[in-house]
Formats: structure tokens, sequence, C-alpha cells
């Protein structure tokens, strides 16, 4: 999972990535924690899937400022 050129920018002291990225981003690693183990409450020692987790609720955290989530 790697950005390409028209989805993000560097410019003066910042970094812009696309609205699209982050929700495709957002998407992959939800599809990857249910690959690597299932259910959450269930499983609290299975460290693939909240590192998944994780790097998904950073995502759907940073969206939150821009506008509701689509369902």
């Amino acid at each position: 999972m790697i950005l390409q050129n028209d989805e993000y920018k560097i410019q003066d002291d910042g970094i812009w990535i696309s609205k699209k990225a982050i929700e495709e981003f957002r998407t992959q690693f939800t599809t990857l924690a249910k690959e690597k183990g299932g259910q959450p409450e269930l499983d609290i020692s299975n460290t693939d899937m909240w590192y998944y987790l994780g790097k998904r609720d950073v995502l759907i955290d940073l969206l939150k400022h821009f506008e509701p989530l689509e369902p």
C-alpha cells in the first residue's frame, strides 16, 4: 500500500493526501484486520489484527475532521 503521485503532494510545511486515498487505506486496513483475526471483542491477544485496526482507527479519526463518514 503505497500512495501514488496523484494521491499526495508535499508543499512547504505540509502534506496533502486525497480523501479518496485515505478512505481506500481505511478499507484496506479493515479487510486486513478481518483476515488476521475476525472478532476483536473475543481475542485481545491477536496483535496482527490489532495492528491493522489501530491504523484503521487513526484514519477514521482523521476523516472525522473533514465531514461525517459515509455508511
